[in-house]
C-alpha cells in the first residue's frame, strides 16, 4: 500500500458526499417531481386562467436523508484523514481519534493538543493551518456537524424552502414577487389569474433552501455544503502532498 492510499476512504467518504449533493440538487429545483413545480388550472366555463407556483412538501420531507447523507459524508472523511494521519504518524497512541471540528478557538486548542499525541506535530499544525485558512466559515464547519450528529442520535433535520420571486419570458421578460414568508405557511402562490391561459413555458424562480438546528442560527443550506465540501476537499489534498513528500525518494 502506497502512502497516499491511506486517504483512500478519505476521498471514498467525499465523493460520496458530492452524489448525494448531486441528488439533492436534482430534486431541489422547479419541474415535475421536483421541489417546485407549476400547476395551470381554467374555471369551469373556461373563461378564468391561473398559474401557481407550488412546493412539494412530500420531496421536502424525503429531502432529509439526503442532506443528512450529505453531513454525515464529510464528517466522516475529515475522522478518515485523522485516522491516515495516525497511521503514518504511528505514535503508538492507540483509541478513537476524531478531526478536531470547532468554531471555538479554546475548545479547538484543547483538542489539537489531544490529538498530537496520537498524529505528531507535523499533522497537528497541518490541521491547524487548514482550520486557519477555513475560519470565515467554521460556523457552516460547525452546522454539518451538527446536523450529522442529530441525524445519528436524534433526528433529521429538515430544512425551509422558500421562493422569492417567479420569472418567465413570453413575450416579454415577467417578474412576479412572492410575499416575504408565503411557503412557511402555505403550499402555493398565484401569481397568474387572466381571461387568458398562462403562456406554454417553463418558469424560473429565486428560491432559497435554509437550515436550522439547536443552537445553530438559520443558514443557507447551500452556502454550508459548498463551503463544508472545499474545506474537506482541500484537507485531503494537502495532506496527500504531505504523504508524498514523507514517501522514501525511488531508486
Amino acid at each position: 500500500m502506497g502512502a497516499s492510499d491511506h486517504l483512500d476512504d478519505a476521498q471514498l467518504l467525499y465523493d460520496r458526499a458530492q452524489t448525494h449533493r448531486r441528488e439533492f440538487n436534482a430534486r431541489n429545483g422547479a419541474g415535475a417531481k421536483r421541489l417546485w413545480d407549476l400547476r395551470r388550472s381554467t374555471s369551469a366555463d373556461g373563461k378564468a386562467h391561473t398559474a401557481e407556483l407550488t412546493l412539494d412538501r412530500t420531496i421536502l420531507r424525503e429531502l432529509k436523508p439526503v442532506i443528512a447523507d450529505i453531513a454525515n459524508n464529510l464528517v466522516h472523511a475529515l475522522d478518515h484523514v485523522a485516522a491516515a494521519a495516525r497511521v503514518q504518524a504511528d505514535t503508538g497512541k492507540t483509541g478513537r481519534l476524531y478531526f478536531p471540528i470547532t468554531h471555538d478557538d479554546g475548545a479547538f486548542a484543547e483538542r489539537i493538543a489531544q490529538a498530537r499525541l496520537y498524529i505528531g506535530d507535523d499533522w497537528a499544525d497541518l490541521f491547524t493551518a487548514a482550520r486557519e485558512k477555513h475560519r470565515i466559515y467554521l460556523a457552516y464547519l460547525k452546522t454539518v456537524k451538527t446536523l450529522s450528529n442529530e441525524a445519528k442520535h436524534w433526528e433529521l433535520r429538515p430544512g425551509t424552502a422558500g421562493a422569492h420571486a417567479v420569472q418567465w419570458f413570453a413575450p416579454d421578460h415577467h417578474i412576479e414577487q412572492v410575499p416575504a414568508g408565503h411557503f412557511a405557511a402555505n403550499d402555493s402562490y398565484r401569481f397568474w389569474e387572466a381571461t387568458e391561459p398562462f403562456p406554454n413555458v417553463g418558469i424560473q424562480i429565486a428560491a432559497s433552501f435554509k437550515i436550522r438546528s439547536e443552537g445553530v442560527d438559520e443558514v443557507d443550506l447551500d452556502s454550508v455544503l459548498q463551503t463544508s465540501s472545499i474545506f474537506v476537499a482541500g484537507l485531503i489534498a494537502k495532506s496527500r502532498e504531505h504523504l508524498a513528500a514523507l514517501a522514501p525518494a525511488q531508486p
